[in-house]
């Protein structure tokens, strides 16, 4: 059986609902020149041995729910002419070197926690250890919380203020009225 799949040239695995982590065995498809499993649920990390992929032209990896950082590896893919990342949550410092330089902002969209070139975003302080980025994942969780707290706290301010006014002037054209004032409005 492995020395059919060695000889795979293509594999395409896109929208089927395929869920869970990629298997780190696609690594070994060393002859396979394309390569697409978008559209599915697929989660997790990219492979590293992905990095193996040296005859691999075209990788499509979109609309899954992947995380982490791009690997780093993936600078060794010389043959690489397509390359679709878009639409996960993928994080860090885009690779650069080689092919992986040559790729526009459409091959990460949708991953709002990268940056570096080609996107417009820079990149503030950057995490190295992948436990690192889980603690900033779930750091992140918290300041969401946290901004909401905040929010809710703030329409509430917001609201008894506009209240008290109301309030205030209600009263003072009350008191004018017992005067014989006239206010005009």
């Amino acid at each position: 059986m492995r020395g059919t799949l060695d000889q795979m040239f293509g594999l395409d695995l896109s929208s089927n609902e395929l869920s869970g982590e990629i298997p780190e065995e696609l690594g070994d498809l060393k002859r396979a020149r394309s390569m697409n499993l978008s559209r599915n649920s697929l989660s997790g990390f990219i492979p590293g041995s992905f990095s193996n992929l040296r005859s691999i032209e075209s990788l499509d990896l979109s609309f899954n729910k992947l995380r982490g950082k791009i690997p780093s590896q993936l600078t060794m893919m010389q043959s690489l002419v397509v390359f679709n990342m878009s639409y996960n949550d993928l994080s860090g410092v885009i690779p650069q070197g080689k092919q992986c330089s040559t790729f526009g902002e459409m091959s990460y969209l949708g991953n709002v926690h990268l940056c570096g070139s080609p996107t417009n975003r820079s990149c503030g302080n950057t995490r190295i250890s992948g436990k690192e980025e889980e603690e900033e994942d779930e750091g992140d969780g918290e300041s969401g919380l946290i901004d909401m707290v905040v929010l809710w706290w703030s329409l509430g301010a917001t609201y008894v203020t506009v209240l008290m006014v109301f309030l205030c002037s209600y009263a003072l054209i009350l008191r004018g009225a017992e005067h014989g004032l006239a206010l005009l409005m």
